[in-house]
């Protein structure tokens, strides 16, 4: 069981499950582990207020539970679509709109698009697809609803809680997302043979709503895919080939003192830009399957994938777009100044370690601000990749309007690309894991909408993470469908036994075949990197 105690409370023995902060943020960069000894506990003291521990996993003399606390009413607030949660005994209706992407519960109410089961203890909140439900600790869990047309999505492992609210815009930001395009009044075509499915229909796209957080100054342009991911891929991996080279150039050249050479970086950045405007999938796809090519500094790279990912899809100009691609691309270049050894620690960090890491930020502007005619918003975007909504960032502390647009862009791109990756002293989470911490994060340390707008940019399994099927089998997402984006196109690189295959097949979810009682193949996860000890880049073909 889970219990959450300040700070002052802790001692030797007690499991720490969870914190009030990302654990991305703070010395203790294995997330879950044993209090050992006083230093420890003086670390989670500084860093945090409260913490959660699990009683089962804590040491003997510390496995007494408290009761849980009841759950309380908690309302979003914001001019932007929310969930609200209004908790009343005995059975209520909700109405869905926008296509199920919010829900406002009320009582007495109803609605086709989704539906709301109060009882005494707790909230019930459902779509045709899937359900949240509350545990005893006060944390939802999203269950899937089976469906005869479809098969269902697995369990989603509990979003973080983080004080504030957090969690209510955690589930604000898995329902919507999930849930988007999901919902249709026409019943889903079956085909038992696969060869006689038709080809994918272009659905018919329109430029989506403008966020309001985006600034009016800023003409927004709308982009549509121009070619298919596959016919992307060459100039996707010119791109992608011709940017590493340049980031590796890039840190030799700051490690031993020289002026960056920004007409080389702005070179790159305008051909990935241009790549990812003709087809976001295709970059992604490359950049997700050539992992292992990176150095310790090819962090950057992944940032501004999907800096320009983001910004693609909010619609900021291509001016723009090249802006986020340099910011994610340079965002880290200040650890080159500090020592290896201590960015290739494994396990937590000391409090000292910790304050040495975070001077990364300043030695990454004094090492660019000799260079000439960069962008003001582009070194904006460096300065407060690291700051947070509620203030508890570095290096300045900065919250809520304080933050630029860029600042807020890049703590999001900088933080998931992170959690996707292997580092020293972390594993990497799967893609699908990464966005729901994000979701449960939203609001309290990163902007809540702009979150929303970041899952929906990349996909809720983004092009090039593995993914394990109902089947079995593992597949690597290709391309995503707009209206479905739970049944992209995948490549089925093992069979059932998680054997690679010899010939890896594409499979389009939106036309797998059901196969009489048996429902049609569906993702049944998502997998971190390496999972299974598959490296994704022995199935793609240069």
């Amino acid at each position: 069981m889970q219990s959450r105690l300040p700070v002052a409370q802790l001692k030797i023995g007690m499991f720490v499950s969870d914190l009030d902060r990302p654990w991305i943020d703070t010395p203790f960069l294995i997330q879950g582990f044993l209090i050992e000894d006083d230093e420890q506990i003086r670390q989670l003291q500084r860093h945090c207020a409260h913490v959660t521990i699990d009683r089962q996993r804590s040491t003997s003399e510390h496995q007494e539970v408290p009761a849980p606390p009841r759950p309380v009413q908690r309302e979003q607030s914001s001019s932007d679509p929310r969930v609200v949660i209004h908790e009343k005994a005995g059975p209520a209706r909700a109405n869905g709109s926008g296509r199920g992407t919010s829900i406002r519960t009320t009582a007495g109410a109803s609605g086709r698009g989704a539906r709301n089961d109060a009882q005494a203890d707790g909230v019930i909140i459902a779509t045709n697809d899937a359900e949240f439900r509350p545990t005893e600790s006060g944390r939802f869990v999203l269950t899937p609803r089976p469906r005869a047309e479809d098969a269902p999505l697995p369990l989603v492992p509990e979003a973080k809680r983080g004080s504030g609210g957090g969690w209510a815009k955690g589930l604000m930001g898995a329902l919507r997302t999930l849930m988007k395009g999901e919902h249709s009044s026409e019943p889903e075509e079956r085909y038992e043979d696969a060869a006689h499915a038709p080809p994918r229909k272009a659905q018919p796209e329109q430029p989506p709503p403008r966020p309001s957080f985006l600034p009016e100054t800023v003409q927004l342009t709308y982009y549509a895919d121009s070619v298919t991911t596959e016919e992307e891929l060459a100039p996707a991996t010119d791109a992608y080939h011709r940017t590493n080279e340049v980031l590796h150039r890039i840190a030799e050249d700051i490690r031993i003192g020289r002026t960056l050479a920004l007409k080389e970086v702005e070179e790159v950045i305008s051909d990935m830009v241009d790549s990812m405007v003709r087809n976001p999938d295709a970059l992604m796809w490359v950049m997700r399957l050539r992992e292992h090519d990176s150095s310790l500094y090819g962090h950057g790279l992944y940032a501004a994938v999907y800096l320009v990912a983001l910004g693609r899809h909010l619609g900021f100009p291509k001016d723009y777009l090249s802006r986020l691609g340099t910011i994610g691309m340079l965002l880290d270049i200040g650890k080159i100044k500090l020592p290896r050894e201590l960015l290739e620690k494994k396990g937590s960090l000391s409090n000292a370690e910790y304050d040495t890491i975070k001077t990364h930020v300043q030695l990454g502007l004094d090492s660019l601000k000799e260079t000439p005619n960069l962008h003001p918003e582009i070194l904006e975007g460096i300065a407060q990749h690291h700051e947070r909504e509620n203030g508890s960032g570095y290096p300045k502390g900065l919250k809520d309007t304080e933050i630029s647009i860029f600042g807020r862009m890049a703590a999001i791109a900088d933080s998931f690309a992170a959690l996707t990756n292997q580092r020293p002293y972390a594993e990497a989470v799967s893609a699908y894991d990464a966005l729901r911490s994000l979701s449960g994060w939203g609001g309290e340390y990163f902007h809540g909408p702009m979150v929303e707008q970041f899952i929906q940019a990349v996909g809720v399994f983004p092009v090039g993470s593995l993914v394990e099927l109902s089947s079995g089998e593992i597949a690597v997402v290709i391309s995503h469908n707009k209206t479905r984006r739970l049944k992209p196109k995948v490549l089925v690189v093992t069979g059932p036994d998680k054997t690679p295959s010899t010939h890896p097949a594409s499979l389009d979810l939106l036309y797998a075949p059901a196969h009489g009682s048996q429902p049609a193949v569906h993702i049944r996860r998502g997998l971190a990197s390496g999972a299974y000890g598959l490296d994704a880049s022995e199935f793609y073909v240069s």
